[in-house]
């Protein structure tokens, strides 16, 4: 049975959050319109031999295995469009490619995990390349789709027990005003006078112009005074994070979004791939 084709459930709706996420992530960072059409139950499956996984660990309040995938030719022409390559020489599906595939599948599923805990609670979704599921007790073909780009077939396998699981969570329930007594709900609420803004503080169009310095950042280390008196010419600083990670973007040493170097006329550059909200600042 295709997830599809299953109750209205966390099961179900897991495939849903999947189709919606991989429709925003592959428009916004291929720069097409994308669009998710249910596959037909005899659409063959994807050879192993010949695909390219992504496994998924779901922990939390389910948990079990998952992964997505897709043949290794259409795995290589979404990591070549992600990374901005335009030439026309046949895609191969390389280590580079698989990286840059790994790292929109991370925004897919960061979005995924974001859409289920809302509904069904407290829920994590890790991309994890050591994971394949064999056997999956449940399996969804579809077709993603674009005006400008070749179609592409995708399957989201997902293991028995991640689909026992799902199966009987059951969503949060919605949030309820409590009720009034009969004689409140006859009397009227005084009026509310909200508070006019201060332009000098609300207005942010006064401070469009002001100039602020943007520091990208590869990662840390944190390091023994006596290793940094020790640094000289040709030293080697290892950092806590790896070349395929995106590097930070920030901002009066807050992070205001993520991005991949990229080179432009010459110069440095970063493609932005992620916006983060700011944080209040603490009382």
């Amino acid at each position: 049975m295709s997830l599809t084709e299953a109750p209205a459930s966390t099961l179900s709706a897991f495939a849903q959050a999947t189709h919606i996420a991989l429709q925003d992530v592959l428009s916004q960072a291929l720069g097409a319109d994308w669009r998710v059409e249910p596959g037909s139950p005899d659409l063959p499956a994807i050879a192993r031999e010949s695909s390219a996984c992504f496994g998924l660990l779901v922990t939390g309040v389910v948990s079990g295995q998952a992964a997505l995938q897709l043949s290794q030719a259409n795995a290589a022409l979404l990591g070549r469009a992600f990374v901005g390559d335009t030439s026309d020489a046949p895609a191969e599906y390389g280590d580079e490619q698989r990286e840059a595939v790994e790292e929109l599948m991370r925004q897919v599923f960061g979005l995924v995990t974001t859409a289920l805990q809302a509904s069904f609670g407290q829920l994590w979704i890790e991309v994890d390349r050591a994971i394949s599921v064999a056997e999956p007790g449940q399996r969804d073909a579809f077709v993603l789709t674009s005006a400008s780009r070749p179609s592409l077939v995708c399957e989201l396998l997902v293991s028995s027990d991640l689909a026992n699981s799902l199966a009987v969570v059951e969503p949060k329930p919605a949030a309820t005003e409590p009720s009034k007594p009969a004689e409140q709900a006859s009397t009227p609420p005084p009026p509310v006078t909200l508070p006019q803004p201060n332009p000098t503080i609300d207005d942010l169009s006064l401070l469009a112009g002001v100039e602020v310095e943007v520091t990208l950042r590869f990662g840390h280390r944190w390091l023994a005074l006596r290793d940094v008196m020790n640094l000289t010419s040709g030293s080697v600083v290892e950092l806590d994070e790896s070349v395929s990670e995106p590097v930070e973007i920030v901002v009066d040493d807050r992070v205001l979004a993520r991005g991949q170097i990229v080179s432009v006329d010459g110069c440095y550059g970063v493609r932005i791939l992620e916006t983060i909200a700011p944080q209040p600042a603490r009382p």
